[in-house]
């Protein structure tokens, strides 16, 4: 297979697997950003008539969904991407009421493309066979599958944004990184700290002002055209008309200092981190004890993610709500820290390599349940002492067994092909037939003596 249909491939197999298990019931998170998409695309008004919703009007907390316009109607309050990237779905396919299906297609295929342009953002610095590896990783064993590609959440959005910028940035194309930035203010305003602290640190670790000011420009323009499209909608020209602004200064009033919520972030049992990512810590040290090692751009990513993820702390509490399956409110800085974890993998101690593969396929095993069933889910009151997986485990064996079983072997069969003499000469052949690979290293200062790359690792090959 030539080198340049691959991302082509992984592109069509994320999103067949997306869409097929997307969630026919989703969070009224999403319900409410298709009712309005499916709104503007039949009629081309902004604002529909909220007694057309009765699910709403059966939600004890309806206020969380709604706005009140500027001249005193109730609109439905959702972030403007996560609303505008439904509206052509539902152009298309003009069902006669509110349908599932346009939003979960939309989340899945952008989450599909997130993916692929992450495994872009690395391959020439790892190689295909590492890259691959990677992607399915992220794309599997996270709940960038349970939550960005089940329905059409903001975290859609901001993890296209997020891995776009990676791409880009990659690639030294700042124009792009900061339409990738505008990317991800349109999913989340506060969002927009990632692309900054990127733009920005480039520019000075570089000493290269260009790069802020195109990253900046393009991003800035994004952030205009939200205001544009707030106004539209709500009559404002507050970019933050979209949501209740109150919620958020409450947040900030009540968990700036607040420990326990900046703890239930990483420990919580069913919204903490490192209980569904333990590949953090297998990963992490390596990453940072080789940080100076790796790509500029990778280093300031993971900073923009962890700012955000601290803006997250102080502005919102750490439970996300209910209705999602995993983590959601710390999927930014998951996304974030990615290419430096993939990059950091050739430097992998012989103990990480051998942790590495069970724990990747535990991820996985954890992940998938909640993502293909969509009905385990764990009540935000119970957060700290209850996980879904184990719920599932305990109440529904019967159910969830099957699917353990089956995630498991088909995990193991890939793991196994990947390892194959076959597969891997048949990779190590795409990467010859394409660039040379750049290795690991960070741009050599001009006029400077050239870094050598850090060559790939793979494990040996299973004959």
């Amino acid at each position: 297979m030539p080198r340049r249909l691959l991302p082509l491939v992984l592109f069509a197999l994320l999103a067949c697997v997306y869409a097929l298990t997307t969630n026919p019931a989703p969070s009224p998170d999403a319900w409410t950003a298709e009712f309005a998409a499916r709104h503007i695309a039949t009629t081309g008004d902004p604002v529909p008539e909220i007694s057309d919703f009765p699910l709403l009007d059966d939600n004890v907390i309806r206020e969380t969904w709604l706005v009140e316009t500027a001249d005193g109607r109730e609109a439905v309050g959702r972030s403007p991407g996560v609303i505008a990237a439904v509206v052509p779905a539902y152009a298309l396919a003009r069902p006669a009421t509110v349908d599932p299906l346009p939003g979960g297609l939309t989340a899945a295929l952008l989450t599909a493309l997130a993916v692929v342009l992450f495994f872009l953002s690395v391959r020439d610095r790892i190689g295909t066979h590492a890259a691959l590896v990677a992607a399915g990783i992220l794309g599997f064993a996270t709940p960038v599958w349970s939550v960005s590609a089940d329905a059409i959440w903001p975290h859609t959005l901001t993890t296209l944004g997020i891995l776009g910028t990676a791409w880009a940035a990659d690639r030294s194309r700042w124009w792009l990184a900061g339409l990738f930035g505008g990317v991800m203010l349109w999913g989340r305003l506060h969002a927009a700290v990632v692309c900054a602290v990127v733009g920005l640190g480039l520019a000075w670790s570089r000493r290269r002002p260009g790069i802020a000011l195109r990253t900046g420009i393009v991003a800035l323009a994004s952030l205009g055209l939200v205001s544009v499209w707030t106004r539209w909608m709500y009559g404002s020209w507050d970019p933050t008309s979209a949501y209740r602004a109150g919620d958020f200064t409450s947040g900030a009033a009540g968990h700036a200092l607040d420990p326990l919520n900046w703890l239930g972030f990483v420990l919580s049992a069913d919204r903490g981190l490192l209980w569904w990512a333990p590949l953090l810590l297998v990963l992490g040290p390596t990453a940072w004890r080789h940080r100076r090692e790796l790509p500029d751009w990778a280093r300031w990513l993971a900073a923009g993610g962890a700012s955000y993820t601290l803006g997250q702390a102080v502005l919102n509490r750490f439970s996300g709500g209910d209705h999602f399956y995993g983590y959601r409110t710390s999927l930014e800085l998951v996304a974030s820290l990615a290419p430096a974890l993939a990059l950091a993998a050739p430097w992998l101690s012989e103990r990480a390599r051998r942790w590495f593969v069970p724990v990747a396929v535990l991820q996985v095993v954890l992940v998938a349940p909640g993502a293909i069933s969509d009905d385990m889910y764990t009540p935000v009151r119970d957060v700290w002492w209850r996980n879904a997986f184990v719920d599932a485990l305990v109440t529904r064996p019967t159910e969830l067994l099957p699917l353990v079983a089956g995630t498991m072997v088909a995990t193991l069969v890939v793991v196994r092909l990947l390892h194959t003499t076959r597969v891997t000469q048949w990779l190590d052949r795409a990467d010859r037939s394409g660039a040379t690979l750049r290795g690991c290293a960070p741009p050599s200062p001009p006029g400077g003596p050239l870094v050598p790359p850090i060559p790939e690792w793979r494990p040996p090959a299973r004959r």
